[in-house]
């Protein structure tokens, strides 16, 4: 599967629960945008990236 740049494009990520799977760089334009609430973490099952909400979800 190929990583998206955008959130709403992007693949979803069927073994981490539809993560979306974005590319390095829009995972932590996103993480910028949200003024450090959101973080971004490589995807361990594809080459990818997800971001996170540690206030309201785990890991």
């Amino acid at each position: 599967m190929i990583a998206g740049h955008v959130y709403s494009q992007a693949p979803r990520c069927a073994e981490c629960d539809g993560r979306a799977l974005l590319v390095e760089e829009a995972a932590k334009a996103l993480v910028r945008e949200s003024l450090g609430r959101l973080t971004a973490r490589r995807c361990p099952r594809d080459d990818g990236w997800h971001v996170h909400d540690p206030a309201t979800e785990r890991p």
